[in-house]
């Protein structure tokens, strides 16, 4: 038999993982719509009905204890099984719709997925789309927990709690504007890469020391001039004769080919795959999954 359960406990859990998602009660209110003593009051219910303390709040910041770090887990796959539930009952009447939360880094999100999205609000325009741009490093933790349906980055980053679904493989590119002295012949070397002034693109994470360590391979030092967080800057400063850089090449497109000239340097740099993350045993929507398939047709989910 079923024990009885709290009526407001779903609510409860839910004020919970607003707050360990965001690691504040501001930042809850504002997603979800509550005010602040009304977060707090949830919080401090589900801890005494629970009887642990879920948030340290000793340095005036709210950080899960280790039993709020289990409880955090748990809650994720129970919101994805009660959108289960709601979705398989309105089945005959559901026509696809909701939100779907992609989590994807800036260049992705400009190179790759707009067609997509176009042609998929042409023919379900109940969906509505979310698309949060970050840093790859991001991407992964929008993704294993459970913020982000799916996102979109690097699969040799991807941690073993994801599903990787092959999209499509990048190389680096090296860039120049067009009749530019810094390269004399089609095929630079190392040296003279690391002997031009860069304009680098530069992230946290794993990017920058991927782009950097063939050059320390041969103990050569990069002469970076400038460095940004936007590939469309960088591409910007490089068409003003200021310098070269070192992009992916899903971010080159037939307009830079007017104006820059395009260096192959698959030599280099091993080339690397782009996928589809999805957490496993994560319950996806049917609009999360019909949109999922109309990027990759032949995608197959795992239970």
């Amino acid at each position: 038999m079923i024990e009885e359960i709290p009526g407001d406990l779903l609510q409860w859990l839910r004020g919970f993982y607003c707050v360990a998602e965001r690691g504040s009660v501001t930042q809850a209110t504002v997603a979800m719509g509550r005010e602040q003593p009304t977060i707090t009051r949830q919080i401090k219910c589900l801890e005494k009905q629970l009887g642990v303390t879920l948030f340290d709040r000793s340095a005036g910041t709210m950080k899960l204890t280790a039993e709020g770090k289990a409880l955090l887990v748990k809650v994720v796959r129970l919101f994805d099984d009660v959108q289960e539930i709601r979705d398989e009952f309105r089945k005959e009447l559901l026509e696809y719709q909701g939100r779907i939360v992609i989590a994807a880094s800036h260049a992705i999100i400009n190179s790759f997925l707009p067609p997509y999205i176009s042609a998929f609000l042409k023919t379900h325009p109940k969906v509505s789309f979310h698309v949060e741009g970050s840093f790859f490093e991001n991407v992964y933790e929008k993704v294993e927990s459970g913020e982000a349906d799916f996102g979109i980055a690097f699969a040799d980053s991807a941690s073993s709690t994801m599903e990787c679904h092959d999209l499509f493989e990048s190389g680096q590119k090296l860039i120049a504007l067009k009749g530019s002295p810094f390269f004399p012949d089609k095929h630079p070397t190392l040296k003279q890469i690391a002997a031009a002034p860069l304009i680098l693109f530069s992230r946290t994470g794993s990017t920058e020391p991927f782009i950097k360590k063939p050059f320390a391979d041969e103990g050569l030092t990069l002469n970076t001039l400038i460095t940004h967080n936007n590939f469309l800057a960088v591409k910007t400063y490089v068409s003003m004769g200021l310098g070269v850089a070192l992009l992916s090449d899903y971010v080159i497109s037939k307009q830079d080919e007017e104006t820059l000239d395009i260096y192959d340097l698959d030599r280099y740099f091993p080339r690397r795959t782009v996928a589809l993350l999805i957490r496993k045993r994560k319950y996806l929507s049917p609009a999360v999954s019909a949109f999922l398939q109309t990027i990759k047709p032949d995608i197959r989910f795992t239970k």
